[in-house]
């Protein structure tokens, strides 16, 4: 394929104030046009006389191979980068701080340094996922080109391409998803290089309606094709649209279940609304999960109730028995009447015990269902002081983003005592009753 559509003009980061700022395409000085920094373009004169082609990746069974052995590494945040982020992640309220490390990664990045490029890259990814980033498209834009830039790997390079490629795509802007398309390299020896081409190509060819190609590229099925964990994801939702496009919806649905987590393809679909994907199949998938996440709540919130109900009506059952075979043998036996009272109390909170819970329970998978989902950070820890087969039940304690502000909540949960502190401080995903917010399940 050749796209030899002129460029536009494109865009970086600057320096000096963060904000995303036009630069010329084949690059030389720029001037901030807010801060009035300085800056000079890297010369991009040579990737602009390209033709635009496109290739095909190799699909040779021992290049796949070689591919597969690295199959299965998560990708992880190096220690150096943990240290002055506090964590894993871009903390609440630590956006600007990101920036600004990212700009000094970004420095010393330029000037060669290997490790700087490899952190800068990874920190590109961590602010790409930030919700404000997502809502500006310029500032996504200008961070992967000057990300691109600067990176000194050119699976460093490869990665930011990959993302323009697909921020264009998102944005519907084909000419520059093609040119950014024409610059990657179709056969790079790492997973993580090969994957960003084949999922860029995928998306591309997803805009033009190329189906064919897209299974081309990344296989009739999951893991017939190696591809980096982080993209699996979109290469089942991209996978399934070039089944439907095929007029094949049942396997479309069928490849959907590839997907970890049935909220991911709403999160995908809203990410490239230019390309409307799986728009028959999500239907039945999204419809299918929810039930089946319904089932699994209600089967949760139950367990206890029954196990509970069980634990004291079959002891119950066991007493009426004895109690009803001693008046049997012996006639007007005290100890047959005491087992009998004994037995029939047991047994009444026993059927209590179960019918509250069953009641529960489809009060639950109402909730799942119809609930809404909500952002909620867990702040305390308390015992309950019920304990089933030797695991404590605990209540957690929630400050819920609501619909009208934050407020409190709680929920109670069979938890092992050593899993308890890693789950303090963590931001969870509940459902709220619509008529009365305090009233949460977990999502998951």
């Amino acid at each position: 394929m050749n796209y030899r559509e002129p460029p536009p003009a494109r865009s970086y980061l600057c320096p000096g104030c963060s904000t995303p700022q036009p630069g010329p395409a084949q690059g030389g000085p720029v001037t901030c046009a807010q801060c009035r920094t300085p800056f000079t373009l890297p010369d991009r004169s040579a990737m602009l006389a390209n033709p635009g082609y496109v290739a095909s990746p190799d699909n040779d069974p021992a290049r796949l191979a070689q591919l597969r052995v690295q199959d299965g590494r998560p990708r992880l945040v190096a220690p150096t980068l943990q240290a002055v982020l506090g964590g894993s992640e871009v903390l609440p309220g630590r956006e600007a701080e990101a920036i600004a490390i990212w700009q000094s990664l970004r420095a010393r990045s330029q000037a060669g340094d290997v490790g700087a490029s490899e952190d800068m890259t990874t920190l590109s990814v961590l602010v790409s996922q930030l919700p404000a980033t997502q809502q500006q498209p310029a500032l996504a834009v200008a961070l992967c080109e000057s990300a691109y830039d600067a990176a000194v790997l050119p699976r460093h390079k490869q990665e930011q391409l990959g993302r323009l490629v697909r921020l264009a795509v998102a944005a519907g802007d084909r000419a520059s998803a093609q040119r950014y398309l024409s610059w990657m390299m179709p056969n790079a020896p790492e997973l993580e290089a090969d994957s960003d081409f084949r999922l860029s190509a995928a998306m591309a060819a997803t805009l033009d309606r190329d189906a064919q190609r897209v299974l081309a590229l990344l296989g009739p099925q999951k893991d017939a094709i190696p591809i980096a964990d982080s993209l699996d994801p979109m290469a089942s939702v991209l996978r399934a649209n070039a089944y439907e496009t095929l007029g094949n919806v049942q396997a479309a649905s069928q490849i959907l279940r590839e997907l970890p987590d049935p909220r991911m393809l709403g999160l995908i679909r809203s990410r490239f609304p230019a390309i409307q994907l799986c728009p028959q199949s999500a239907s039945a998938y999204e419809t299918s999960t929810a039930q089946q996440a319904a089932q699994r709540a209600a089967s949760g919130a139950s367990f206890v109730g029954y196990i509970v109900g069980a634990a004291l009506g079959l002891p119950g059952i066991i007493l009426l028995l004895v109690g009803l075979s001693m008046i049997l043998a012996g006639g007007a036996n005290i100890g047959g009447f005491i087992n009998l009272g004994i037995g029939s109390v047991l047994l009444v909170v026993g059927v209590v015990a179960v019918a509250a819970a069953r009641a529960k329970a489809k009060k639950t998978a109402w909730l799942r269902t119809n609930g809404l989902s909500l952002v909620a950070r867990v702040v305390n820890v308390e015992q309950t002081g019920t304990m089933i087969n030797n695991v404590p039940v605990f209540r957690f304690i929630l400050q819920v983003q609501g619909p009208h502000g934050p407020y409190a909540a709680s929920f109670t949960k069979l938890v092992p005592v050593h899993q308890v502190a890693s789950i303090m401080g963590q931001q969870i995903r509940v459902r709220a009753n619509p008529q009365q917010l305090s009233e949460v399940i977990l999502e998951d």
